[in-house]
């Protein structure tokens, strides 16, 4: 990762490359065992799970953790900071590779089942259950679930199958 190697490229020409790591997608309990932070914490930013609007939040990066871990006890660094300093990441000796920043967001689990399901689904069954009476709540919830379970899983790969 910091050597050139002459390569013969696609478009027939040679040329010096230098290799090194692209995107690393993972789901989100890998990405705190890669990053090496507490589950709920972000592991590309460095704002606290609790209170994400509040400070504006800074990167994670190596150079953050080292700077960190040389003023703060390991207790203060998990419950302040969300950071497990007694492991290193696998790129902590990589040049021009931090896993802070290779690391992309899981999109069916953070983002699709996470805003839409966790949040968006639960807040909807809440209001119901605050807007109407029980029973007209629960028919209503029955509802929606009726709805879901009809929909096709995957509308496109439908006919793919019966062909």
């Amino acid at each position: 990762m910091t050597t050139p190697r002459v390569t013969l490229c696609p478009d027939g020409h040679y040329r010096r490359v230098i290799y090194g790591l692209g995107p690393y997608i993972a789901d989100y309990p890998e990405q705190a065992l890669l990053t090496c932070i507490v589950q709920n914490w972000c592991p590309r930013c460095t704002a606290p799970p609790d209170d994400l609007d509040s400070l504006p939040a800074g990167r994670q990066s190596h150079e953050h953790t080292d700077s960190l871990s040389e003023g703060c006890t390991l207790k203060e660094l998990w419950d302040d900071y969300g950071i497990v300093a007694d492991l290193q990441p696998f790129t902590a000796s990589f040049p021009r590779a931090d896993i802070h920043q290779l690391i992309l967001l899981d999109l069916l689990h953070q983002l699709v089942k996470g805003t839409f399901k966790d949040h968006l689904v639960n807040w909807v069954f809440e209001y119901l259950d605050l807007t109407y009476s029980k029973r007209e709540a629960d028919e209503r919830k029955a509802d929606i679930d009726q709805r879901i379970a009809a929909t096709t899983p995957s509308p496109g790969l439908q006919n793919f199958h019966e062909g």
